[in-house]
């Protein structure tokens, strides 16, 4: 009890030292809000030196919550949300290419598109030599529709 009667301006600076040291280390954007709690403390206890140590906890607790939500809020917006949202589904990818069937696809079937042979789906029969675009995923199966223009036969790279 005798620590808290003697919270003194430095106390609340080295706790904010020790803070950002440890958010270095671990990057985690939660004890940055938490560091400048400290580090505001110790600014007000400069000004006012009498603050007792039950109003300092105080205003630490919420000077924490405070500038956590800030900086959650203004230095981290939309961090949460990757900037690929399709990165590891790679059906999803797939998504408007077009390409040369390179068998006749009669609503049903599998083909190589690219380095992967791919199961395709279809609403209609569909020859070899058309070039389509895939419309749909369904899991893991490319749901395509047939494009006008037939290709030249050999081209069946993935288009975009």
């Amino acid at each position: 009890m005798e620590l808290f009667n003697t919270l003194q301006a430095w106390h609340w600076f080295v706790l904010a030292v020790l803070l950002i040291v440890l958010e270095v280390t671990t990057t985690t954007g939660f004890v940055l809000g938490i560091a400048f709690a400290a580090l505001a403390l110790a600014g007000l206890l400069w000004l006012v030196p009498a603050l007792s140590w039950d109003w300092q906890l105080l205003v630490f607790g919420v000077l924490s919550v405070v500038m956590t939500i800030a900086y959650r809020s203004y230095f981290k917006p939309g961090k949460d949300a990757p900037d690929t949202p399709v990165l590891n589904d790679r059906a999803a990818q797939m998504l408007g290419k077009l390409f040369v069937l390179g068998v006749d696809l009669d609503r049903a079937g599998a083909d190589m598109i690219g380095d992967t042979r791919w199961t395709l789906r279809s609403a209609e029969r569909i020859g070899k030599g058309t070039r389509v675009r895939v419309v749909g995923v369904e899991g893991m199966v490319l749901v395509v529709e047939a494009e006008s223009w037939t290709g030249v036969p050999g081209d069946r790279g993935a288009r975009s």
